[in-house]
């Protein structure tokens, strides 16, 4: 046996009782896993490290996390990290990120670029039946990974000329339209039926990766981008499945005629890899890290989508649908144990605090329309508003509220923000946003989260009250 069959052959026992350790430790303890994901820039990497910090730093002399029954009452003992039962997947590094808030030149955590995790062990004070005093232990394990990803979900329901298609209206449309390397004209010179040329679609698949990364790199940054691992390969780097692009010439042509292709042509070749991208890559990552989540975060920058305009806002709401199908999957492969999901909006410490409440309602009429066209969804759905770290301070001229905080160049600016509508803006609503951007601010200086300090926050007691305040009683 080869070396690398003997690896894999290793890898597919070490998984094998991995997964039956995990189990066991999920019956026998009161635990939940949660998964937190986001679209694009919306602070995942942030949210974590500050999710872990107000756990960990609860007796704080700064920790505000009067929504959290367990800490209000007292009876939070010992926050512990223990190691994954799975021995491939990366830990969180939670120490790096907090070293990067802290400091006398704070910066904001790396963004997520692969899966990661954490257990969590809260001891907890306890009564027993007789009234004697005793603690109990509840678990969270923490499953970090791109959005990007879970937005390749509907490519498992699609034919590879259903997305050829799909791709091609999405290039003839605002605002990829105007993109100036958007790359539909050059996709379409190839002809489905001509023999497959390796080299041309390197060219090719080169220049489109590139304008998926222009997509991403846009402020605010489009949300549907897919394959999603064409931009965040993680550890599939270099994968054979990864070598294929859209044929969007195909829509000229029936799905029997493009079956009838002689198998040497650009059509079959790129269907056959397209096909693989599904069952070697999306297919396992959703079977091995998405089934066993049963309480899920989603991440959404809203307020920036405000600036982007109507296509902009209705492509987070078609990303946001196809995030929301992931927890009624009915396709026969997955089944969704998600019972709690909690979509919240980042970045509300950069809107003064009237507006926090509107922000929260905006994204709730976001997150009802586009999960409308879903049909059965079973899980507890949540909305908030939060600010992982408050980056800024408000102060009062005259009869306004205005809002201070640090530059990414690291002046001291102030700002004030347009009205932020409760609802889905009209067209005329939009408006009031075309010359509005958020402003991009460092983390605040003085933050000992490394240390002894709580992060400062807005309402992520509400979050830990929505995602474990049950298991915690």
């Amino acid at each position: 046996m080869s070396n690398n069959r003997q690896t894999d052959y290793l890898k597919k026992i070490h998984h094998v009782a991995d997964d039956a350790k995990t189990l066991i430790n999920r019956a026998i303890q009161n635990r939940v896993c949660i998964g937190i994901t986001g679209l694009s820039r919306s602070g995942k990497s942030t949210f974590i490290t500050s999710l872990i910090n107000q756990l960990k730093q609860h007796g704080a002399r700064n920790a505000r996390l009067g929504g959290f029954s367990p800490w209000l009452k007292k009876r939070i003992i010992q926050v512990i990290e223990h190691p994954l039962e799975n021995r491939y997947l990366p830990r969180f590094d939670y120490e790096q990120a907090a070293d990067s808030l802290s400091g006398s030149s704070p910066h904001w955590p790396a963004p997520t670029r692969d899966i990661s995790g954490v257990l969590l062990e809260i001891r907890l004070a306890d009564k027993s039946w007789f009234g004697r005093k005793t603690h109990k232990s509840v678990f969270i394990e923490l499953r970090d990974y791109p959005g990007e990803w879970l937005v390749d979900l509907p490519l498992l329901k699609m034919s590879f000329r259903d997305w050829c298609i799909e791709v091609e209206k999405q290039l003839s449309r605002e605002p990829r339209s105007r993109f100036s390397n958007n790359p539909l004209e050059s996709l379409r010179t190839l002809d489905p039926f001509s023999d497959y040329d390796d080299t041309v679609i390197d060219t090719q698949r080169a220049a489109y990766i590139d304008f998926l990364h222009s997509c991403k790199q846009q402020s605010p940054p489009l949300t549907i981008i897919q394959p999603g691992r064409f931009i965040e390969p993680g550890t599939q780097a270099g994968h054979p499945a990864l070598h294929f692009i859209p044929l969007v010439s195909c829509s000229k042509y029936s799905e029997a005629q493009l079956q009838a292709a002689d198998k040497d042509s650009y059509f079959k070749q790129l269907e056959t890899i397209f096909e693989s991208y599904k069952s070697d890559i999306v297919k396992p990552f959703f079977k091995a890290f998405i089934e066993p989540i049963n309480r899920q975060v989603v991440l959404v920058d809203v307020l920036n989508v405000l600036h982007g305009g109507e296509a902009y806002l209705h492509e987070m709401m078609h990303a946001l649908e196809a995030i929301g199908e992931s927890f009624e999957y009915d396709g026969g492969l997955f089944h969704s144990r998600i019972e709690k999901v909690l979509y919240a909006a980042t970045k509300v410490d950069q809107v003064v605090s009237q507006d926090h409440d509107n922000v929260r309602h905006l994204l709730s009429s976001i997150v009802r329309k586009s999960l409308e066209r879903i049909q059965g969804a079973q899980a507890d759905l949540r909305v908030e508003a939060v600010a992982s770290v408050r980056s800024s301070h408000a102060q009062t001229q005259g009869n306004e509220e205005i809002l201070k905080g640090i530059s990414t160049d690291g002046d001291a600016i102030g700002f004030v923000n347009p009205r932020i509508p409760d609802h889905i803006p009209s067209d005329s609503e939009f408006a009031a946003f075309i010359d509005w951007k958020l402003p991009e601010l460092n983390p605040p200086k003085g933050i000992r989260a490394n240390q002894d300090q709580a992060i400062p926050h807005i309402r992520m007691d509400e979050v830990l009250h929505n995602l474990m305040g049950d298991i915690c009683r």
